[in-house]
């Protein structure tokens, strides 16, 4: 079941630690784990999948200007089939809700699974950001 921003900055961070092997490139490489957790619990409007009491999905968005960002998305192996799938049709239903036309997101561009799954879900390259791709679904 998709909740909404129900975890607590431990939740994120437990979370964040068990994603961040899943990432072409650490997660923990690139930002510090509590502070970005803080910085999502606190700001961004989180779409949480429970298993058990462990959060196994988490897609994080920040929707406080014309474009909604997806800053975290990340779907641990245990979790139930297509709950990747699921996180984001919950977010393009909340888009919807609100009124916001587009969605933009960076995704490391050695990670074609990604890139591929968002494209399965109408996002288009934009551009090019560092080692990330931009990508947006209007």
């Amino acid at each position: 079941m998709i909740t909404l921003g129900r975890g607590s900055v431990e939740d994120y961070v437990a979370h964040l630690k068990a994603c961040d092997g899943l990432f072409p490139t650490k997660l923990s490489d690139r930002v510090d784990l509590f502070d970005y957790a803080s910085k999502l619990q606190h700001r961004a409007t989180s779409f949480e999948l429970w298993e058990d009491g462990r959060l196994v999905g988490l897609l994080s968005a920040y929707m406080d200007t014309d474009i909604v960002f997806i800053s975290h998305i990340c779907v641990l192996p245990e979790a139930p089939p297509r709950s990747g799938h699921t996180l984001l049709e919950v977010l393009f239903k909340e888009v919807r809700r609100i009124g916001k036309r587009r969605i933009r997101l960076n995704v490391e561009a050695t990670n074609e699974r990604a890139v591929a799954f968002y494209v399965r879900h109408g996002f288009v390259d934009v551009g090019q950001k560092n080692e990330f791709v931009v990508m947006e679904r209007f």
